[in-house]
């Protein structure tokens, strides 16, 4: 069991580096914005047997993040519906909605770490023309 906590933290430390974070910035703008521009169009909807396929090659590729200690110790058949259990909540817009929230909360926490310091927000708050709330939210 020890040895699955210290991968789990290995793993999670990794995909909270610096570097990775870089690199989901990079996917992030390549698909928001194309060479660096808004699309003219928006883009063709999938049709239901390229969603499918695109579903499946991700349960693919996440089927290989199990180490296979896990994959073993569980069976692949469980590892498998793990993980399209997860793929299936992903398809609910309040779980994606939260899910963006997160991860923008946890980029804003990496880039300024001053922003959860209440000192901080009550100087930005105050610098904020208009009539805005002055009192900052507790993280």
């Amino acid at each position: 069991m020890r040895n699955l906590e210290m991968w789990l933290d290995v793993g999670i430390a990794h995909l909270t580096s610096a570097p990775c974070w870089v690199i989901y910035l990079q996917v992030l703008q390549d698909a928001v914005w194309p060479g660096g521009e808004l699309p003219a169009v928006p883009r063709q909807e999938k049709s239901p047997e390229q969603r499918e396929k695109m579903r499946l090659q991700c349960l693919h590729c996440l089927m290989q993040l199990f180490p296979e200690l896990i994959t073993d110790m569980l069976g692949s058949e469980k590892c498998r519906l793990v993980w399209q259990h997860m793929l299936e909540s992903l398809q609910d817009p309040s779980i994606n909605r939260h899910l963006v929230y997160c991860i923008f909360d946890l980029l804003l926490e990496f880039l300024v770490p001053e922003f959860s310091e209440e000192t901080f927000q009550r100087s930005l708050l105050q610098s904020l023309p208009g009539d805005v709330d002055r009192t900052p939210s507790s993280a």
